[in-house]
């Protein structure tokens, strides 16, 4: 899945009730590459509106209440759930200003890393 992809299915979902609390803006400035210089010009800008669980996607640039910047390797990782976005900002890979807590709240529209388990499935099985 390119990077594309992930944002226009983002703009696809239904309501998420796990972001009805939440509202609020994040840009994202992607970068070549695995880290975030901070420098530069982006090489591709998406931008995401967060409304008590709807969200609007656009490709392109405006004002927002948090912009992330990032490289396109780290991002991609984030997208497929093997990487965390905070995690990302720990080590340099992603540079955030604004609002973090916006961040925070997008990694709920995330997928869990590969091969991890509901934890409930294996409280289930423990009692069969």
């Amino acid at each position: 899945m390119t990077i594309a992809d992930f944002f226009e299915q983002l703009g696809h979902r239904e309501h998420e009730v796990r972001l009805e609390g939440v509202r609020g803006s994040i840009q994202f400035e992607i970068e070549r590459g695995d880290k975030a210089a901070g420098g530069g010009q982006p090489v591709d800008t998406w931008f995401l509106r967060l409304d008590r669980g709807d969200i609007e996607v656009a490709h392109e640039r405006r004002p927002a209440d948090c912009v992330v910047r990032t490289g396109e390797g780290a991002l991609a990782r984030i997208a497929r759930g093997e990487e965390n976005a905070i995690a990302s900002l720990l080590r340099g890979a992603a540079l955030v200003e604004g609002n973090l807590y916006l961040l925070v709240s997008f990694e709920r529209l995330l997928p869990s890393p590969p091969g991890t388990r509901d934890p409930r499935a294996r409280y289930q099985e423990a009692f069969r």
